[in-house]
């Protein structure tokens, strides 16, 4: 590990979480009575720096992809500069590629802290609080948003977290409730919308959609434990990705579609100078036994 990437780990009887706020505020790996529930980074890619191999990093102030960088909102049209090499859209907001101060620390929490100024990334100024805190048997990440620009602008939050397959062990299912698909072009932009289809064994899926008119609500089951994700009404939508042939998928709650400031809905949340959007995710864990499968059916 780099010896200028200090982690901050959270700890108690249920938790082990180490925590990265140099490399994008990110949670570098999470484990639940020594078992990880979000998927480790390796330490190569720890000493590298590749956020994306992280277990999740925060999305701020945009979700997914804004296409090919360009957006117009109010009476102006923006540029932005692609930030991810070989992507030609710009992705995922700045606050994961961007080094957060931390505020206060203890064993249960991590506060940090990012200030953002126009540049060519994205065009408006504010501020983020994150809050990572363990309790329990939940794991809780929170944001905080204000705009500090002098006019409105447009805002969004989420997160992306991995979650592992142990594929060997048994299989595992994402339950939740949804009432859209946005169906995606070859350039991975939404192009039109349908009826969600249903998912079986997360081994045997492939997928990369947004999902609107999300419940707020999802339950997966894996091998080992289940996890209840619970968000608050601020996080809209979300996205869900597993790629062909790998050994972990994410569940992106999330507060706008992809694109959202191309037109696709929902859109973005717009604030006013001095306003907040405030984001909120618990993810709880629970022992899986013979009686709690039968109770869930």
């Amino acid at each position: 590990m780099s010896s200028a990437r200090e982690l901050f780990a959270l700890h108690d009887d249920a938790w082990q979480v180490r925590v990265a706020p140099s490399l994008g505020g990110a949670i570098v790996d999470a484990r639940w009575h020594g078992r990880d529930v979000l998927r480790p980074m390796p330490a190569v890619e720890l000493e590298a720096g590749n956020v994306r191999k992280t277990a999740c990093y925060p999305l701020v102030p945009f979700s997914n992809r804004i296409a090919f960088g360009t957006f117009s909102f109010g009476d102006s049209r923006y540029t932005l500069a692609k930030n991810l090499a070989g992507i030609s859209h710009a992705i995922h907001g700045v606050g994961f590629q961007r080094a957060w101060t931390v505020q206060s620390n203890d064993a249960s929490a991590v506060d940090m802290w990012l200030a953002h100024t126009p540049d060519d990334h994205w065009p408006f100024a504010f501020e983020a609080q994150q809050r990572i805190a363990i309790e329990g048997d939940t794991l809780t990440l929170g944001m905080r948003v204000m705009n500090t620009d002098t006019r409105a602008t447009p805002c969004g939050a989420g997160w992306h977290p991995f979650f592992p397959l142990d594929t060997a062990a048994g299989t595992t299912h994402l339950h939740t409730a949804w009432t859209s698909m946005l169906v995606s072009d070859a350039n991975d932009l939404p192009c039109s919308s349908s009826q969600p289809p249903q998912f079986g064994a997360l081994d045997d899926t492939v997928v990369d959609n947004c999902f609107t008119g999300w419940s707020g609500s999802a339950r997966i089951d894996t091998p080992h434990h289940r996890i209840a994700i619970e968000a608050n009404d601020a996080l809209r939508c979300a996205v869900f990705f597993r790629p062909s042939g790998q050994p972990f998928f994410a569940f992106e709650p999330v507060s706008h579609a992809n694109d959202a400031l191309n037109g696709n809905e929902p859109p973005m949340h717009v604030l006013a100078p001095g306003e907040t959007l405030e984001a909120r995710v618990d993810i709880s864990m629970q022992t899986l036994t013979t009686e709690s499968n039968r109770r869930a059916g």
